[in-house]
């Protein structure tokens, strides 16, 4: 190490080669007419890093993470469902079966039990096969790689007042291409409860939308400094910017369709991402998101059969088996968990979202309440609050931030996951309607996603 520190300047003793080496994946190519290789650049600062570049880019968001690393929580999954059958047959219903069972129960209610576990274990893991065996949808397999851009604009995550849209957006605008850097570029990272705490965050503020959040992000007036308080009928509502052309990734070198984004995990573009799962070794997105609807269906009733009846059998039984009670136990984790993860993303189908998507009504909601409480302050002004509240909602229709891919009914919405047949939403069989690169879009919207306020809306969407 002390070679490599005597290669460095003097300014740069503090940082190792890693830290360096991350620094150079989180910046975004300089715009130039010069086609910059991502790859080329990471070549170069091979005397720079050392010998920790091969950890950096191991773990580099185009790289896909090591394949044990992802692939470990299957092995887990499977020693339980496997821990599950000897328990259950071996050492609860078999000796039922043979009248030895330290709980009195008969022969056939030993049997009958017996052939409800079995069908529901196979349910679970035909469902859970056939999710871990079908991909996502990769978005190199449908687009075509392009070269690097020489132009392009930053995104942005700021909002900014609707004014500074014209009544068509996208008119007068060049398209650019963009490179995705940021959050972005390293590829969205939800956790497996994200679309839980969305969508909770979500129907509260519904409940309670006339208060808005103390969760204040930008300075707040107070009556000592002496400032007028804003008139209610002049503060404009916040919206998100909206960047024009195409989303460029300097990983897959493609330009990404909506709802397309990059797994960091994976190394690779998802089309419609909703979340890279720990469980099933690989990402949530177009093509197999009906299935992991599927495989928590099955695996939320196969487990809450397991916890009624070990509870049932522990209450009765004379001794007690301690592989009895740890798998009631994970049992009672998991069916929790499948639930939670069931009903949620049933609720981001049904609105239209996936769970990324699903970020934007909460940071739309936490901008909303710090303009309102750097205009009125933190503390007081809740009539003037709740008419700005309503002032917006009468302005925007009551159209939602994240509303941009709802459309038509709930039973539309559903067909569009689901698919057509009814056989379909309850066995992992069949496919999603669509091909992942095109859907259809709230007339809300404009074409490049425009939150538009009622008055710009088509005529005859009401």
């Amino acid at each position: 190490m002390g070679s490599l520190a005597a290669q460095w300047p003097p300014s740069d003793a503090r940082r190792t080669g890693n830290a360096e080496m991350i620094d150079f994946l989180n910046t975004a190519p300089p715009p130039s007419s010069v086609s910059v290789d991502p790859q080329t650049e990471l070549d170069k600062s091979d005397s720079r890093c050392g010998a920790f570049r091969t950890i950096a880019i191991q773990y580099a968001p185009g790289q896909p993470d090591p394949w044990i690393q992802r692939k470990l929580a299957v092995f887990i999954c499977f020693g339980l469902g496997v821990w599950s059958f000897y328990v259950v047959v071996g050492r609860v219903c078999t000796p039922m079966i043979q009248r030895r069972s330290s709980t009195g129960y008969s022969r056939g209610i030993g049997a009958g039990t017996l052939v409800i576990f079995v069908v529901l274990w196979l349910m679970f893991g035909w469902s859970y096969l056939k999710m871990i065996m079908t991909g996502p949808g990769f978005a190199k397999q449908h687009v075509p790689s392009t070269i690097t851009p020489s132009l392009f604009s930053p995104p942005s995550v700021d909002l900014v007042p609707y004014s500074t849209f014209t009544q068509n957006p996208g008119d007068g605008v060049q398209p650019s291409h963009r490179h995705d850097i940021g959050s972005d570029a390293l590829g969205p990272d939800p956790s497996e409860f994200a679309p839980v705490r969305n969508v909770v965050a979500d129907l509260l503020q519904r409940t309670i939308s006339n208060q808005p959040s103390s969760s204040a992000t930008l300075p707040v007036r107070s009556q000592a400094e002496g400032k007028k308080r804003a008139d209610w009928r002049t503060i404009e509502r916040p919206v998100p910017q909206i960047e024009v052309g195409p989303r460029w990734c300097r990983f897959c070198k493609i330009n990404k369709p909506d709802r397309t984004h990059h797994c960091r995990h994976c190394g690779t573009c998802i089309l419609q991402f909703d979340h890279h799962c720990l469980w099933i070794g690989q990402c949530v997105g177009w093509a197999n998101h009906k299935f992991f609807i599927i495989f928590n269906f099955w695996a939320m009733t196969f487990t809450l059969f397991l916890l009624i009846f070990l509870c049932v059998v522990t209450a009765n039984a004379s001794t007690v088996d301690g592989q009895v009670i740890g798998l009631l136990a994970v049992s009672a984790l998991f069916a929790l968990f499948t639930s939670m993860m069931l009903f949620t993303h049933i609720h981001l189908i049904l609105t239209g979202r996936s769970t990324v998507e699903s970020f934007k009504g909460r940071d739309q909601h936490e901008q909303e309440s710090a303009i309102l409480q750097r205009e009125f302050g933190l503390i007081g002004h809740y009539s003037d609050k709740r008419k700005v509240l309503a002032r917006w909602k009468e302005e925007w229709g009551g159209s939602q931030v994240d509303a941009r891919w709802r459309f038509g009914s709930k039973v539309a919405m559903w067909r569009q996951e689901m698919g057509l047949s009814w056989a379909g939403w309850i066995f992992p069989i069949g496919r999603p309607l669509g091909d992942g690169l095109h859907f259809d879009s709230n007339p809300r919207f404009g074409p490049n996603g425009e939150w538009l306020k009622r008055k710009d809306w088509p005529k005859g969407v009401v």
